[in-house]
């Protein structure tokens, strides 16, 4: 999963979250797509997925053109971009492309309490 790690540790406010239809969660993948993006579907696919084997994780989808003022908060220059939140919003991984879907579950595993 590439990613930008410059953007490791930021932390997304909580209005901003609730904006975008963020909920409380111990783990959470925030995807910004866009209507035409054939690797949104596949980040898309990938992400529910995932969050549908891992209890605490949820998957949230927010179509950049719609809200451009948080493209433009978080630093979002393409779709598909995926932002991988712990339980306070704080992301802490961010990838373009589209993730495999081990990787993921790698990167998820560490946010999550162990079963």
């Amino acid at each position: 999963m590439s990613g930008d790690p410059s953007a490791a540790g930021q932390r997304i406010e909580p209005d901003l979250l609730a904006r975008l239809g963020v909920e409380p969660a111990p783990a959470t993948l925030l995807q910004f797509s866009s209507a035409f993006c054939a690797p949104c579907r596949a980040v898309r696919r990938v992400s529910a997925e995932v969050a549908g084997l891992l209890p605490g994780v949820r998957h949230v989808e927010v179509d950049a053109e719609s809200h451009l003022d948080a493209v433009r908060a978080l630093g979002i220059w393409r779709t598909p971009t995926l932002l991988v939140l712990d339980s306070t919003g704080r992301v802490v991984k961010r990838a373009t492309g589209v993730p495999g879907k081990a990787q993921l579950i790698a990167v998820l595993g560490d946010l999550l309490p162990a079963a």
